[in-house]
């Protein structure tokens, strides 16, 4: 991780910045809060597409960031959860990146569109896997103006 280079602003090309400054930023947040706090600090990684924009797109400077952020779960006993959009980060398109995401993650959200399509009532599937409990738990959304609904499937 210390070899990325990214863009910063209009300074060029910087070891400082991209992905190292952001980790940098979420390790000095963890560090300054009280020990006792650090159980119920999560860190969420929602879209990692925009993270490989930022890292000119390499997947590989992505990975590597999850594992440095992996490394603060057991540093400061806190929680990794990731969101894989199945619309961007699929199985079959590139499974090493997908399984790599599983593996580092406490808990795995994926947001998958319907098999049947969109509906009017329902626009997409989460699935969550919680590693520490070994549970999946299905869950159906629907986007709003301003807010996404969850709710179990068959229930709306």
């Amino acid at each position: 991780m210390l070899k990325l280079q990214c863009p910063d602003g209009d300074e060029g090309i910087t070891p400082e910045g991209g992905l190292i400054a952001l980790y940098g930023k979420i390790h000095k947040t963890i560090s300054a809060l009280p020990e006792i706090s650090w159980k119920n600090v999560s860190i969420i990684i929602d879209d990692l597409s925009l993270m490989e924009v930022a890292a000119n797109g390499s997947s590989d400077y992505v990975l590597d960031f999850l594992h440095y952020c992996r490394t603060l779960t057991s540093e400061f006993d806190c929680s990794l959860i990731t969101l894989n959009h199945e619309d961007i980060y699929s199985s079959e398109d590139r499974p090493t990146f997908f399984i790599q995401m599983e593996y580092l993650a406490d808990i795995l959200i994926k947001a998958e569109p319907l098999a049947t399509g969109l509906a009017t009532d329902v626009h997409g599937q989460l699935t969550v896997s919680n590693k520490g409990r070994n549970k999946v738990s299905n869950f159906h959304f629907k986007v709003k103006e301003n807010v996404v609904e969850c709710f179990y499937p068959g229930r709306s």
